[in-house]
């Protein structure tokens, strides 16, 4: 693919680039979280979250839900708006990798949906979906093809011409 005076060289991403991004996206949630808790904990007000003995903290269950489901919501709010309109990530942007689908085009919000329900599944089960990539030929994660989608890296050559 030639862009202006560049070459763009697209292969498979490899492991620890994608686990590179991750733990930079885990970043920028978790600062997402911050602010999604603030919203929430203002919201139901601060008297919802009483310290009582031993010093454990209790939380009123609908409080509690709201949270949860807000950040899995703002999380994957972040992921899907990314991946559907540019393929990356900031953390993806920084290792040169992007998610699209086998055409190149850009996937959809119902295999980014897809993409992060499995994909902590994929981590979570002793990094087995992840490590499927090194037995199959195209070396695609178990969320990879689960979600009709890859994962690539992309280098910046200089055309030479």
């Amino acid at each position: 693919m030639i862009i202006s005076d560049q070459t763009v060289n697209i292969r498979d991403a490899a492991l620890w680039r994608r686990l590179a991004a991750i733990v930079y996206d885990s970043i920028v949630i978790i600062a997402i979280w911050i602010i999604v808790g603030f919203i929430v904990l203002s919201a139901f007000g601060i008297d919802q979250a009483q310290i009582v003995e031993n010093d454990r903290v209790v939380m009123d269950p609908y409080y509690r839900l709201t949270l949860f489901s807000s950040m899995l919501l703002s999380a994957y709010l972040f992921f899907a708006w990314f991946w559907t309109h540019s393929g990356q990530t900031l953390g993806m942007q920084a290792w040169k990798i992007r998610v699209q689908n086998p055409d190149g085009s850009a996937i959809s919000y119902k295999q980014s949906l897809i993409r992060c329900v499995i994909a902590p599944f994929s981590f979570l089960l002793l990094g087995m979906g992840y490590f499927y990539m090194f037995f199959n030929p195209e070396k695609l994660t178990l969320h990879d093809r689960l979600s009709n989608s890859i994962v690539v890296f992309e280098s910046w050559d200089k055309k030479t011409q």
